[in-house]
């Protein structure tokens, strides 16, 4: 029942803001680990000091490009064993995608063409699995926690292949650069396109082994952790904005 009435109680409390707003450049980008210099734009920034993340964007006609600069005590680990738990075992960076532009901007639950991507490190390997809620083609996993004891299904949960990633751990930080193909996110370019979306990074424990913070540009209700399902959903009314231009 506590755990119950915190998930209420944040999701309450939840300030989204709709004004956010991303314009991403058109630029292809060759990743060098320094994020600053390979995008040549100043970054968005946000969390805390001791989790501050700093995070750009820009696009081509084939890719995606985005990366995270995090500061982190223990950067870039993770404890999960399986790729579809990444996001609730340490350290990984999210990107989290409306693809349709017609869908309600309110919307409580994520519909077809939304998704999230999350990149860690699974048992040494970088990797990047994609979660959709609705989807016509099949992957489903089903994940449990104690308040969600009858389950809740992602209908495609799939490690994309395509995802270029490239690292840099430093000393209490960590640079994650990715070049995202643009068909695999169902993103048809066209101007003046805007999306709802989000960005963020998931913070492991001490021991690397559960992730103990998260931490996002637009969405505030993410208190709630050591709970595979909370954590796992996505909330689009409180996502912000990218315009693809």
């Amino acid at each position: 029942d506590t755990v119950r009435a915190n998930q209420f109680k944040a999701k309450y409390l939840a300030v989204g803001d709709s004004n956010k707003s991303i314009t991403t450049t058109k630029k292809t980008v060759a990743f060098t680990g320094d994020a600053k210099a390979d995008f040549g734009t100043e970054p968005t920034t946000f969390g805390p000091d001791n989790s501050r993340i700093e995070t750009w964007m820009s696009h081509d006609d084939a890719n995606l490009y985005v990366a995270w600069q995090v500061s982190d005590k223990t950067p870039w680990v993770n404890g999960a064993t399986g790729f579809e738990n990444l996001y609730a075992c340490g350290d990984t960076v999210d990107f989290q995608l409306g693809s349709d532009p017609g869908a309600d901007k309110k919307r409580g639950d994520a519909v077809k063409g939304d998704l999230r991507l999350s990149l860690g490190q699974l048992q040494g390997k970088n990797t990047a699995v994609i979660y959709r809620k609705v989807s016509d083609e099949k992957a489903a996993k089903t994940f449990y926690s104690g308040v969600w004891k009858t389950g809740y299904t992602m209908e495609f949960v799939k490690i994309l292949d395509s995802v270029k990633i490239e690292v840099k751990p430093g000393n209490g930080n960590y640079v994650v650069e990715a070049a995202i193909p643009l068909k695999d996110l169902g993103v048809n370019l066209k101007p003046g396109l805007k999306l709802k979306g989000d960005l963020g990074a998931t913070f492991s424990d001490p021991a690397g082994k559960y992730t103990s913070l998260r931490v996002y540009w637009s969405n505030q209700a993410t208190g709630i952790v050591a709970d595979e399902v909370e954590e796992l959903k996505m909330q689009p009314a409180l996502w912000g904005e990218f315009g693809l231009e």
